[in-house]
């Protein structure tokens, strides 16, 4: 089996077209897409502001519905170019595809209409032809902090009572985190590592044969955690993917080149 991983799209819709002829090219058997629809707006500002005072952020409810409206019609044109391929795509929410509530309507919307799309966020999805079950945790992570409607963010204890209906299944699994455990440089990022201690500890409680993760802008790569085969794809929003060979476990890092411009 071929799976393409792609993440952080982060508004670049200009790659949508050539990510669609790049699975097709490819003959990938499944995409998995590790969150971030949009890119940063004036939502993400009032939360890092708010956070760093330790209140809660607050906007103009006009300004807000106005930015609400337009990261929909973003969700939405992802999901419907998403649906026009014939493979299995699972998908899950970055920090960024805020709000919850808008962005899983839009995500179970398309899930009726493209029964290719597949919303693995607290969830899973079987691909029944390599016995193996996709399961996902989506958006940042945090000490005990949670907010969803400026951006989306969890508790690190909820992430990891998540994925316990795994213990009751027997496929094995392939996780999907949109944030990067603190391992290597998957998490790198201007710098710095962004990771979280308790992705690999979840990784090392299930010891899946494969996990991919996103978020982080400068972590494309691969790395062993126990087991786990681990995957960065890279920011699609950069051009940046990766492909697995589930059979020989072979991953290809990948550069799309640049987008013409008419």
């Amino acid at each position: 089996m071929r799976i393409l991983g792609i993440t952080d799209l982060r508004g670049a819709t200009e790659r949508m077209p050539q990510i669609l002829e790049l699975a097709r090219k490819e003959h990938v058997d499944a995409v998995i897409f590790c969150g971030n629809i949009v890119g940063e707006d004036a939502r993400i500002e009032a939360f890092r502001k708010a956070e760093a005072i330790g209140e809660s952020p607050e906007m103009e409810q006009a300004v807000l519905d106005e930015l609400e409206d337009a990261a929909v019609h973003a969700y939405e044109a992802f999901f419907d170019e998403m649906g026009k391929l014939d493979v299995p795509v699972m998908v899950i929410p970055g920090h960024l595809d805020a709000p919850e509530r808008l962005y899983m309507q839009a995500a179970l919307n398309h899930e009726v209409v493209a029964p290719n799309i597949d919303m693995i966020h607290h969830s899973f999805a079987p691909l029944p032809s390599e016995n193996l079950v996709v399961a996902g945790f989506g958006g940042g992570l945090s000490d005990d902090l949670r907010e969803d409607r400026f951006v989306l963010v969890y508790p690190d204890w909820e992430a990891e009572f998540a994925f316990e209906y795994l213990r009751h299944l027997e496929h094995e699994p392939v996780l999907v985190f949109h944030t990067p455990p603190r391992h290597g440089d998957l998490d790198l990022e201007n710098g710095k590592h962004i990771g979280r201690h308790i992705v690999e500890e979840i990784i090392k409680t299930y010891r899946p044969r494969f996990a991919f993760c996103g978020s982080a802008l400068d972590g494309q790569g691969t790395a062993m955690i126990g087991t786990t085969l681990v995957i960065n794809p890279g920011p699609l929003l950069r051009g940046q993917y990766a492909l697995l060979d589930t059979r020989t476990e072979e991953v290809t890092l990948g550069q799309l080149p640049e987008p013409q411009t008419i």
